[in-house]
């Protein structure tokens, strides 16, 4: 088990422990505000209350509609590093979520005719909760920072760049940034750039970037640049996507590769994570929980028309009924796609990609109807499931295809920070392309997609979605 995965047990765990100890105090505060009413008379101690049936399950149950909650809220996606606000804010709205929750599902059957009463135990239950559960949260993070800072805990960190920048930005970890736990084991030159050696850490060249991540555990990737070469930039981000590490940028060069107005740096975080949309976490975690949910509801639903679909495929030409292919994912990461067959048995001779278009002749007559309605992609809710996919995300191509789309467009490496989609604002608002170029200006609207990302922009694309499927305006 990694130190990540460790640490975000602890907090489970501890959040585990807190929630029980409670739900145990507030059950014994209930006891007590209500023993006079008609209800408790059936009980002559707080034990003889507590050891009841509802209580106990309360006691099992609880704690683990607060971790469902508590993952909803994206505060087990962070392990080490949590801001203190973000930490006390996430805190006091997930107990607040699940003192609702159980209150109204749970206790509504046995509300007092006091207003006052029910105002009074839902505030028992919400401060009980958060009191146990903060104060928790708090001492272990207070812990995992005291270990950062003393230098006992760290992360293997690998920067790009060797410049006047490079040698200012060490300087500031060892003073000002301490707190982030960055261990700098290598600075890697850019083309042009000084062989300088900063601060006595060794210097690569960029042909070794890979042996130096597999050799030396690198947790963090840090691109710092002074030419703002963004042609070589992308190229590079493109390259250590594969690695699957954080790669970080400073603000100014994030603001160059969007284009985005320069911003300030007003609370002191020094870095950009390049390889993560700027999605809040709450968000990532209820779009990867609702891709989940609505997959597995989609596959039992559709299963009778999957069925009929696989019928008339058969009946129509000879072949098979699902047909995958290779396209490439999230940090460029390859993957199977899967897909229900709509052109002839091997259409593309030689294994040489071709794009499609209205009239292609490959395309079967099942084929034409399956694509006016996009039917051939609700396979895909499959790879949706394994994480290969989301449901709206930006639409995944093949490597021939990237790799000439990225001669003349290198900033769309930018979208390999998301998983795919089933559906992307460029299928809604471009369709299918036909060829490199409309590849291109279809990529754009992705990439419109990813700086604007939130739940809000995913249902306005699934509306739309289901609006040309019910309109058949998919070709």
């Amino acid at each position: 088990m990694t130190a990540e995965n460790l640490q975000r047990l602890k907090y489970i765990i501890g959040d585990i422990i807190a929630a029980s100890a409670g739900w145990l105090t507030y059950s014994m505060i209930r006891y007590h505000l209500t023993k006079d009413s008609a209800m408790m008379a059936y009980y002559d101690s707080p034990y003889a209350f507590l050891t009841t049936p509802n209580v106990v399950l309360g006691q099992i149950f609880f704690p683990l509609v607060f971790i469902f909650i508590a993952y909803l809220s994206g505060y087990y996606n962070i392990a080490y590093v949590k801001s203190r606000i973000q930490e006390f804010s996430a805190t006091t709205f997930s107990t607040f979520i699940v003192s609702m929750t159980m209150f109204f599902v749970i206790l509504i059957n046995d509300s007092f005719p006091e207003r006052m009463k029910n105002y009074e135990l839902i505030a028992a239950m919400w401060g009980c909760l958060f009191f146990f559960i903060y104060t928790i949260r708090f001492l272990l993070t207070s812990k995992a920072k005291a270990r950062i800072e003393s230098g006992k805990l760290y992360f293997n960190t690998l920067i790009i760049g060797n410049n006047e920048t490079t040698d200012n930005f060490l300087s500031n970890l060892n003073t000002k940034h301490k707190e982030l736990g960055y261990k700098p084991i290598g600075i890697v030159r850019m083309p042009g750039e000084s062989q300088k050696v900063n601060h006595s850490i060794p210097l690569y060249e960029e042909s070794e970037i890979g042996t130096i991540c597999s050799n030396n555990d690198i947790k963090t990737i840090i691109i710092i640049n002074e030419k703002n070469d963004k042609g070589h930039i992308y190229n590079l981000i493109n390259d250590l996507f594969k690695y699957n590490i954080p790669i970080k940028i400073t603000p100014e060069l994030h603001d160059i590769l969007t284009a985005r107005i320069r911003h300030s740096n007003i609370f002191g975080e020094p870095l950009i994570d390049i390889a993560q949309n700027s999605m809040p976490e709450w968000q990532k975690c209820v779009k990867r929980f609702a891709d989940i949910f609505f997959s597995l509801v989609s596959l039992a639903i559709l299963s009778p028309v999957f069925l009929v679909i696989g019928i008339l495929i058969k009946k129509d030409t000879a072949g098979k009924i699902f047909y995958s292919q290779e396209r490439i994912g999230k940090h460029g990461k390859p993957f199977r796609i899967y897909k229900f067959r709509t052109m002839v048995e091997n259409a593309e001779k030689g294994n040489t990609p071709m794009l499609s278009s209205n009239d292609d002749p490959r395309i079967t007559s099942v084929g034409k109807i399956l694509r006016k309605y996009r039917l051939d992609e609700t396979p895909q809710f499959w790879n949706v499931l394994k994480g290969d996919m989301s449901i709206v995300g930006p639409r995944p191509e093949r490597k021939f295809y990237v790799d000439q789309i990225l001669k003349s467009a290198p900033y769309y490496t930018l979208i390999y920070q998301i998983r795919p989609g089933i559906s992307s604002l460029g299928m809604v608002k471009f369709g299918y392309a036909t060829n490199v170029e409309e590849m291109i200006k279809r990529a754009q609207y992705d990439l419109i997609y990813i700086e604007n990302m939130s739940i809000a922009v995913d249902l306005k694309i699934m509306a739309l979605t289901i609006k040309t499927v019910i309109t058949g305006k998919g070709l």
